[in-house]
């Protein structure tokens, strides 16, 4: 075995290790399907894709790749169409990129210097160092926020994302399909569509940040609600044991006087003084905040709650994306509860649990009189504003599509019921 079948053949490896790369970085983008068969898929496709030689005027491997790129997106991963299409967006342009210039300009400097074994073996050390390198750097500087995004983006946002980037999509392929004889020309074109890819990625670390720093803001007006509202029952209660003394000889007084019934109302009504309008619902204390706020919301306006929260195995989904569950859902119940004159027929149920398999459910079903009807992808209600309709649920649709979940809504004439059903949670 001669040195260049040698190096072809680490080169070979190389080219594996270069498909890992861009396969790790797609499942940083979204969800890959679970199961080995899909994880062979597309490893193999990414094996490929990444090393797909383009020369100039190469119409058919740039079509190829796009298509089996798209494709492989499409079928092989979860998550919301937006999103699978700006993985296409972004890292398409980049491998087009990537593989035109390092074939194009290492092939143009082996025939500067005239193709002998010696070239041979430097142009496969040259390409294969630059590849890898190139897809290594990028996976180790934008990983985390890679996995941010997944998390953090919504739909909008990964739309634009896509109409961002589709600008150098087009123009890396247009160029490729009708480059000029002098093929050295498209380098600047080629890097231009490198550099606003990676810059895109860049801005959107940019918005990761500023959401970042939003939810932040979010969280600390949360648990300043909640510390506050913890305080006041806490100072409520202390005053009340301060005066307990007093309670306890005018309960005594009132026996004594053969009063028992008023004595038994003097009771309950310090029953009810001395339960803490706080409760620990979960271990999460922004959720716990929304939970007692909407509670004791509730429970103000004559509405039976029943909440049975198990949360404490809940790791894979973040505090804000529980606060829009939980406060939108609940308002929404609210809402349609005092829409009942009778305060005896107002009742809320709430169950959200986590599985030893870590499966996160969510069910809430309320009582209701009012007229619901499907219109589209919304559900209208008997509000007056046509603006207003379904906003709620469909902010509860976009947390459950970025988690990959399922949401199920139906009613009958008199209940109301919205359940939420997430896996890896």
């Amino acid at each position: 075995m001669d040195l260049i079948t040698v190096f072809r053949y680490l080169s070979t490896l190389c080219d594996f290790l270069q498909g890992f790369l861009v396969y790790r970085i797609l499942c940083h983008f979204t969800q890959k399907r679970s199961g080995k068969f899909w994880s062979l898929v597309i490893f193999f496709s990414c094996a490929v894709l990444a090393n797909m030689v383009i020369f100039p005027n190469d119409m058919f491997n740039v079509t190829l790749d796009f298509i089996w790129f798209a494709a492989l997106m499409l079928f092989a991963f979860q998550g919301g169409i937006w999103q699978k299409l700006a993985a296409v967006a972004v890292l398409y342009p980049l491998i087009i990129s990537v593989n035109f210039l390092t074939m194009d300009m290492l092939g143009k400097l082996g025939t500067f210097l005239g193709w002998s074994d010696v070239v041979d073996i430097l142009f496969i050390i040259a390409d294969s160092c630059l590849s890898l390198s190139i897809w290594y750097s990028i996976d180790r500087i934008f990983k985390k926020h890679l996995n941010q995004m997944g998390k953090l983006f919504d739909e909008k946002v990964w739309m634009l994302l896509d109409v961002i980037c589709l600008a150098s999509m087009v123009s890396i392929t247009s160029c490729i399909y009708f480059s000029p004889e002098k093929s050295y020309k498209m380098w600047p074109a080629a890097f231009a569509c490198f550099a606003t890819n990676l810059g895109c990625i860049a801005l959107a670390v940019y918005f990761i940040a500023s959401i970042r720093q939003n939810m932040e803001r979010k969280n600390l007006m949360l648990q300043k609600s909640y510390y506050e509202e913890l305080e006041q029952n806490q100072a409520k209660i202390r005053k009340l044991r301060h005066d307990m003394n007093n309670h306890l000889i005018v309960i005594n007084s009132l026996f004594q006087s053969g009063n028992q019934e008023e004595a038994e109302r003097y009771m309950k009504e310090l029953e009810m003084q001395m339960t803490a309008r706080t409760r620990v619902f979960c271990k999460n204390s922004i959720a716990n905040a929304v939970l007692n706020a909407k509670y004791n919301l509730a429970l103000e306006h004559g509405i039976d709650c029943f909440f049975h929260i198990d949360l404490d195995k809940l790791t894979g989904i973040d505090a804000i994306s529980l606060c829009c569950l939980f406060s939108n859902t609940l308002d929404n119940a609210i809402e349609a509860s005092l829409k009942i004159p009778n305060p005896a027929g107002r009742h809320i149920s709430v169950k959200a649990l986590v599985t030893e398999n870590g499966y996160f459910s969510y069910e809430i079903t309320n009582a209701k009189i009012n007229v619901i009807s499907g219109e589209g992808d919304r559900l209208k209600s008997d509000k007056e504003e046509n603006t207003a309709h379904g906003l709620g649920l469909s902010n509860v649709r976009e947390m459950v599509e970025k988690y990959s979940g399922t949401l199920d809504i139906s009613y009958t004439e008199n209940t109301f019921t919205v359940t939420v059903f997430i896996g890896n949670c």
